[in-house]
């Protein structure tokens, strides 16, 4: 396992100071990656993907400005993975939201995160620091997305296993959401499940292949926790394979 340190949060090259995030309130963090695999590609630490998760209250600005301090300290290329409305829509109305109200509710979110990230890339920018903010819809007429996607909706339809995950993971994340406004958890019917699995497809080509779909050599996909699917993935128990260069790492905050 490796771990990476923050140093001094008050180096006067930080590029954190003089913005308006507390540099009290910034984290050391450590990352584990998936496999033994993943933690090779992570100590080479070249380019990562900072996943951002909408509608979490984890994702805060000081969290989200120090996820990319750390970032930009131990990786040579940063970018940030933030889901598009129309996906993100998808698991509020699987929540009992109507279409419309799912709508207004995901686009506000979104457009908060968009401006957290508008204002630390701001800040990156004066000290020569660039990031770029991904979201699936830039992909919408990529063809190696669309064509990954396509293999992930095939997967869904072939595999039982693969189905049955997606499913579970489906169910999993919609009851978290209903936990955190405190929704009734029990008897999450398919409908529902369905009705928000086309953001676990939309998602499913970034876990398995950004270098491809960046442009990069080798790259981590970084989120706080693991993926319900990953170890199938990474096991090959589907038929979708996790491109050679391609980690997911967890990372965690230090306390």
């Amino acid at each position: 396992m490796f771990e990476f340190l923050d140093g001094d949060k008050n180096t006067k090259t930080d590029f954190f100071l003089n913005s308006e995030v507390d540099l009290e309130l910034l984290h050391e963090f450590e990352i584990f990656g998936e496999t033994p695999r993943c933690n090779e590609i992570i100590a080479l630490r070249q380019h990562i993907l900072v996943g951002v998760s909408p509608f979490n209250p984890k994702f805060s600005v000081s969290y989200i400005a120090s996820l990319i301090q750390w970032a930009f300290r131990h990786f040579t290329t940063v970018d940030v993975l933030l889901p598009c409305e129309e996906n993100a829509a998808r698991l509020i109305e699987a929540t009992g939201s109507t279409p419309k109200k799912a709508q207004k509710k995901t686009k506000r979110e979104i457009q908060r995160h968009l401006r957290t990230l508008d204002f630390l890339a701001e800040q990156c920018s004066g000290a020569g620091r660039k990031f770029r903010v991904i979201q699936f819809s830039d992909f919408a007429t990529n063809e190696f997305y669309k064509k990954s996607k396509a293999e992930v909706i095939t997967a869904f339809n072939d595999c039982s296993e693969f189905r049955f995950s997606c499913m579970e993971m489906s169910r999993k994340a919609i009851c978290g959401r209903l936990r955190g406004v405190g929704g009734d958890i029990q008897d999450i019917s398919e409908k529902r499940i369905f009705t928000a699995l086309p953001y676990i497809f939309a998602e499913i080509p970034f876990y398995i292949n950004t270098p491809l779909l960046l442009g990069v050599s080798h790259s981590v996909l970084a989120y706080h926790r693991p993926w319900f699917i990953g170890t199938g993935l990474f096991a090959g128990h589907f038929p979708l394979r996790v491109h050679k260069n391609q980690a997911y790492g967890i990372v965690t905050a230090k306390s």
